[in-house]
């Protein structure tokens, strides 16, 4: 790669790290990441950077990576001599060789210490791995609020319960219970979806995903805890009918398992619903 190659390469690995906090674990928020503090011009500490670039990057050959036309490999016993000249100018970062390693320096004197993550565009769900169940009642009016806090009590527990394998090529299964407005996501399968929430695992895999609305006019004459989680609970396992019409689609996906244990998930919450 050429210097403006290079400038690139590392700023789009720079998107696709997570941070280390003060234990060298990966941080799970901004807030946790650790950062040191260096200095610039008469203030670097030189010695600081130095023993943490020894200890972090194996290699005698990293990448120090300036500007587009600043960007190159170079011996490590040279780079801190680089940073101290041109800290107070810009950010620059440092880079090992086979790219799982990053150091971000900015212009005011301090750095953090990362991981760059390989997030490929798709994959094959890992054997073995148990499906992750959310479902989700996240957009209400003043009509449908008490009927998704009442819900959502419910969620984890049955979330819990479904947390298990069930084969194919589904890692994730989301259902919306729509409790605003007339429109319904159909189920549709993603190989890979961006992840807004979560500091470190920048995307999901092998996504299954639709939503359900129930009948408004039916739902306003229910009150109680028990009519409100018997409906939609109901309403929710015969949702679940389009897996097992869609169980070759997803690899044999095992769908009447699945079933089973969501009926056996709303029991153990208090609700039995007939298949």
């Amino acid at each position: 790669m050429d210097s403006k190659q290079l400038f690139r390469f590392y700023h789009s690995k720079f998107y696709l790290s997570n941070w280390l906090n003060e234990e060298g674990q990966l941080a799970q928020s901004e807030g946790d990441v650790k950062w040191f503090y260096c200095g610039v011009k008469e203030d670097f500490k030189s010695e600081i950077v130095n023993q943490l670039l020894n200890s972090f990057f194996s290699e005698d050959e990293v990448y120090l990576c300036i500007s587009p036309n600043k960007s190159s490999l170079v011996q490590k016993s040279t780079v801190v001599d680089e940073i101290s000249k041109i800290l107070h100018k810009k950010e620059l970062g440092v880079m090992d060789k086979s790219f799982t390693r990053i150091m971000e320096f900015t212009s005011y004197g301090v750095f953090k210490m990362g991981i760059i993550r390989d997030f490929p565009k798709n994959r094959i769900r890992p054997s073995g791995i148990p499906l992750k169940v959310a479902f989700h009642a996240n957009i209400v009016d003043k009509n449908t609020e008490k009927v998704a806090a009442i819900v959502r009590e419910h969620f984890r527990n049955i979330e819990s319960e479904l947390h298990k394998d069930y084969g194919g090529s589904m890692e994730h299964l989301w259902i919306d219970l729509e409790l605003v407005g007339d429109k319904t996501w159909q189920f549709r399968f993603q190989e890979r979806v961006n992840i807004s929430t979560s500091y470190t695992e920048f995307y999901s895999y092998n996504v299954g995903h639709f939503s359900v609305r129930p009948n408004f006019e039916k739902l306003r004459t229910l009150s109680s805890e028990e009519e409100i989680c018997s409906y939609v609970f109901g309403l929710l396992y015969q949702s679940t009918q389009l897996l097992e019409d869609k169980q070759k689609k997803l690899d044999g996906f095992n769908a009447t398992a699945f079933r089973l244990d969501f009926l056996s998930a709303c029991k153990k919450s208090g609700y039995t619903l007939t298949d």
